[in-house]
């Protein structure tokens, strides 16, 4: 099976990830050398503070950049992607061209603000009415941010596909990221969300090291199906490109 992250911030000058190529050559090695194959360039997008166009036509050029240090024999596959902010009213958005590349999936992040019932309403309207494929950004992070209720009920929405940071396996108290929910028949895939090489450098490695734990072993199997779920699916969407 082929590694996948899900989740990183590489692409030079684009958001608060890499500043430069420099940066960018150093993940992409070091993610390379953890054991990722495969990994989606997420950056931050916002519809409330700039257009889709505009964001595209900045990705370009940065992946133009990225390009020119790019080496296929200590890198992982690149592959567009974004994690788009989560905003009232986004629900009407022309999302194409954000989705993970060669897939027709679109990450979302949660808000930093408190929880309000808008937000569920989004995800029914995207998930039922427009019949989107969503991916929820580091849920760890929502599952810290939010009451218990309100995580049991994001996690009723079995069609959802949760993506981990790397980071919810880290120190010894990491046993299990989700202990007290029942979400052993979700989907979950893993993400770095690095941002440099220093506080937010990649941690891949770490994280697969963790999922061998026995009392993980239901987690680990749902992210390695779902990682080959979606290498089939870039496959196939490769070859008819």
């Amino acid at each position: 099976m082929k590694n996948i992250d899900f989740h990183s911030h590489i692409l030079p000058g684009m958001d608060d990830g890499a500043i430069d190529v420099q940066v960018s050559a150093g993940q992409l090695v070091r993610l390379k050398k953890q054991g990722v194959d495969r990994v989606f360039l997420t950056s931050h997008f916002d519809f409330r503070r700039e257009s889709k166009e505009r964001f595209i036509k900045r990705r370009d050029e940065a992946y133009e950049k990225l390009l020119q240090v790019y080496d296929k024999e200590t890198m992982p596959e690149v592959f567009f992607g974004s994690e788009i902010y989560m905003a009232r009213g986004i629900g009407e958005c022309d999302f194409e061209g954000l989705e993970l590349q060669y897939t027709d999936t679109v990450m979302i992040e949660f808000p930093r603000e408190p929880f309000g019932v808008w937000m569920f309403d989004l995800i029914e309207t995207l998930l039922f009415e427009r019949k989107m494929k969503l991916m929820i950004a580091h849920v760890n992070r929502v599952t810290a941010a939010y009451k218990k209720d309100v995580c049991n009920s994001l996690f009723d929405y079995a069609d959802l596909t949760f993506q981990i940071n790397c980071e919810a396996f880290r120190g010894i108290f990491a046993s299990d990221p989700f202990q007290g929910y029942e979400v052993a028949d979700l989907k979950f895939v893993l993400g770095t969300d690095t941002h440099d090489l220093g506080k937010r450098a990649p941690d891949y490695d770490k994280a697969l090291k963790k999922l061998q734990s026995p009392r993980l072993s239901y987690l680990r199997a749902s992210v390695e199906a779902n990682t080959e779920r979606y290498n089939k699916r870039i496959d196939k969407n490769i070859t008819t490109e």
